[in-house]
């Protein structure tokens, strides 16, 4: 069998921390999309792309759309990184959107990190300002993301980033966790 590649499109890091730990378990290779070379991907069976969530889209999609045409009879999974919890609504939404632009790609989801602090400060500012508008809002009637936003208003920096996430997409592709 050829091996695995793990490409990581990371803003903050949780993706890059994730990718991380699938290649110590898998013990397959990790490449950056900014660094990788497109015409190694005749290299491998099996891509996995990490990337955050970002306005509902997988940071790292667009970087495998461009390059579909190496892609074609290979295994792709794209793992997404995201804030809030996992939301069965948007979640299929989101493997809809991927499905279009690559219609053998396959969804997994990973719940990442929330810190302000880290932000960059376009990113900082916007999400302060969601927040204050959802403040004024039922909070009955929030949806998981936002209401993760809030939850971390209380808390300051908050990381879910968890290692368990891992499993459905290392089941799928008959990768033993027990290592």
């Amino acid at each position: 069998m050829k091996p695995i590649l793990i490409l990581v499109k990371s803003k903050y890091g949780a993706s890059r921390r994730y990718a991380g730990w699938l290649a110590a378990i898998a013990a397959c290779d990790l490449a950056e999309t900014k660094d990788f070379n497109p015409r190694n991907f005749d290299r491998y069976e099996t891509i996995v792309l990490m990337g955050g969530v970002y306005a509902g889209t997988v940071a790292g999609v667009d970087f495998l759309k461009k390059h579909r045409a190496r892609l074609k009879g290979k295994t792709i999974a794209v793992f997404a990184v995201g804030a809030s919890p996992a939301d069965a609504e948007e979640l299929n939404l989101m493997q809809s959107r991927l499905k279009a632009s690559l219609p053998e790609a396959v969804l997994f989801y990973g719940r990442g990190c929330y810190d302000e602090q880290r932000m960059n400060f376009a990113d900082r500012t916007l999400c302060r300002m969601l927040k204050k508008s959802l403040l004024k809002k039922d909070p009955v009637a929030l949806e998981p993301w936002a209401r993760a936003m809030l939850e971390s208003e209380k808390q300051g920096a908050c990381d879910w980033c968890d290692p368990d996430a891992l499993k459905p997409l290392c089941s799928a592709l008959k990768i033993e966790m027990n290592k």
